[in-house]
């Protein structure tokens, strides 16, 4: 079904969307006027927005951080009517992915959404970054606030938990998807990969390492009958590696 409205047409599926929308911004309303406590002040400089965001934000509970947040800029007259946490978090939402923190990188296809940085662990905060981030991520949606920030698919369906598939990495790693693709759309003596076996090359910390996908993969050949059962493989094995 289309539903016809003055700006268009949508489908049931932007329909329903903008229903579940809908509905979860009034669950997080109701939470909002149930849990009514002081508000809490956010003083930082400017020049140093993310470390002392993180310092502040950090020894936080998850039930102090449903409270209204205000931002002071140290040495800035005026109080925050809206504006300067609407400030905070565009200003917040940039440093995120600043290089010098080394958390996010963008996919190599579009430069545009962010995966994690697999050099983050150069960075000795990283976990507790990481962490950080995910708590602003989760402030801005309860407070409706708009974030600048576009992470790839995989990366929210592990946020979800849902199966992350190969074929969710074609923006992320275009070499790994295109080689799984032709792995299942051709026969596999024809075109001479009849020594493939139940394996997987990662790189993790700067080395590449083969890993089994099975128990005792390596000594298990990939045929035109299993290969559909390596490429399940192969999707199970991604989510532990974003």
């Amino acid at each position: 079904a289309v539903v016809s409205t003055q700006s268009g047409h949508y489908g049931r599926g932007v329909l329903d969307f903008d229903v579940k929308r809908r509905y979860f911004r009034q669950e997080l309303e109701k939470i909002e006027e149930s849990n009514r406590r002081e508000d809490i002040a956010i003083r930082i400089k400017r020049e140093h927005v993310f470390e002392e965001s993180f310092r502040e934000l950090h020894r936080r509970t998850p039930e102090e951080l449903k409270s209204r947040l205000y931002v002071i800029f140290e040495g800035e007259e005026g109080q925050d009517a809206g504006g300067l946490l609407r400030e905070w978090y565009q200003i917040i939402s940039r440093e995120i992915f600043n290089p010098h923190y080394a958390l996010f990188t963008t996919t190599p296809c579009d430069k545009v959404t962010y995966i994690c940085n697999s050099f983050s662990y150069v960075n000795p905060n990283h976990l507790d970054y990481f962490k950080f981030v995910g708590r602003v991520i989760a402030k801005a949606i309860f407070d409706n606030k708009h974030l600048d920030c576009y992470f790839s698919r995989s990366f929210y369906k592990h946020i979800l938990g849902q199966q992350v598939s190969f074929r969710d990495m074609e923006a992320e790693d275009y070499a790994f998807y295109k080689s799984m693709v032709f792995l299942l759309e051709n026969d596999l003596e024809e075109v001479g990969l009849d020594n493939l076996d139940f394996t997987m090359e990662i790189e993790e910390f700067g080395m590449n390492e083969v890993r089994e996908l099975k128990p005792g993969g390596k000594n298990v050949r990939v045929t035109n009958s299993n290969k559909k059962e390596k490429s399940t493989d192969c999707d199970s094995a991604l989510i532990p590696l974003l």
